[in-house]
């Protein structure tokens, strides 16, 4: 996108923001903001926000005029409930034609009229003889809109992406696999296999949007057994399809007050250890960690783009 000349001046002369980079994560009732700092030599989680998505444009120019953000570095991350991501077969084309053969075969998946903004991203590992693109697909406006949005909030922005993606980036690296299991208030379970940092492996499970509601007896009844064996379903997948030494470590962040007994349940069962997902990132002790700030955080640490 172009700017005018008086822009492109405004933005050369004015002040250098105190922040590090700005995350924020687009969902459909809300979007999540986190900001980061470097202190003395550090960088340190240092806001946290959730605002409502309605008229989001101009909350965020109010958020970032009030808190000095101003020329901060920017990156946003779609939350799992914008976006559809697809696993397909890769084109036998030239790689530079790669998006234009993949239009086709997301909208024959999609049956689709939108205008369909499309990305992908190889996998660190596939199964035999297979090739296959993890294929993103969301509405062109929607991205217009959050880039224009960013911009005119006075934000440097720097990436567009996904909520798996960007929470990748807060597991510590690491050649042992892990497996994140993340939802936000009332929504899917998003599952990703993690290792050094890349998605392997990634699934969205339905059918526990009412998590919040039960209770640890309530979670014993069905929800424990059915919920561990999607996880030794994929963990099963992980090493005998993509060829990969076990996972090592499952990391819960749910939308239920009673995640430890539901970790211990899971571990029973398992038999790998499960814990709560605590970002690595330095922060004030304070501040609380809910899943609704994860991608927002995983955004603003993030170096890659991926739609954009």
């Amino acid at each position: 996108m172009q700017i005018g000349w008086r822009e492109f001046i405004k933005r050369r002369f004015s002040k250098a923001s105190k922040f590090h980079s700005v995350g924020i994560e687009i969902g459909v009732d809300e979007f999540h903001v986190s900001t980061l700092q470097k202190i003395k030599g550090e960088i340190s989680w240092v806001k946290q926000d959730t605002l409502p998505i309605e008229s989001w444009q101009s909350s965020l120019k109010t958020y970032v005029d009030k808190n000095s953000l101003t020329n901060t570095q920017c990156n946003v991350a779609f939350s799992i409930s914008k976006y559809q991501m697809l696993q397909l077969d890769k084109p036998e084309v030239e790689d530079t034609e790669l998006l234009k053969a993949l239009q086709w075969s997301v909208k024959e998946q999609l049956f689709s009229d939108d205008e369909l903004a499309i990305d992908y991203f190889d996998t660190p590992a596939e199964a035999a003889n297979l090739k296959k693109l993890n294929v993103v697909a969301i509405s062109k406006q929607e991205v217009r809109e959050v880039r224009n949005g960013v911009l005119k909030a006075g934000l440097a922005l720097n990436i567009i992406g996904i909520e798996e993606l960007a929470t990748c980036n807060l597991v510590v690296p690491s050649d042992d696999a892990i497996i994140t299991l993340k939802q936000e208030e009332g929504g899917q379970l998003s599952l990703n296999i993690v290792k050094r940092n890349e998605l392997y492996f990634s699934r969205r499970l339905r059918g526990y949007e009412n998590l919040a509601n039960f209770s640890p007896e309530e979670l014993k009844m069905g929800v424990v057994d059915n919920l561990s064996l999607e996880i030794q379903r994929s963990m099963d997948y992980f090493e005998s399809q993509l060829r990969q030494a076990p996972v090592k470590k499952v990391y819960l962040s749910l939308d239920t007050i009673h995640q430890d007994a539901l970790a211990e349940f899971i571990k029973e069962v398992i038999f790998v250890p499960v814990e709560s997902f605590i970002p690595n990132v330095s922060k004030n002790t304070k501040m609380p960690i809910a899943p609704s700030s994860l991608a927002s955080l995983g955004a603003a640490i993030d170096n890659a783009s991926l739609i954009g």
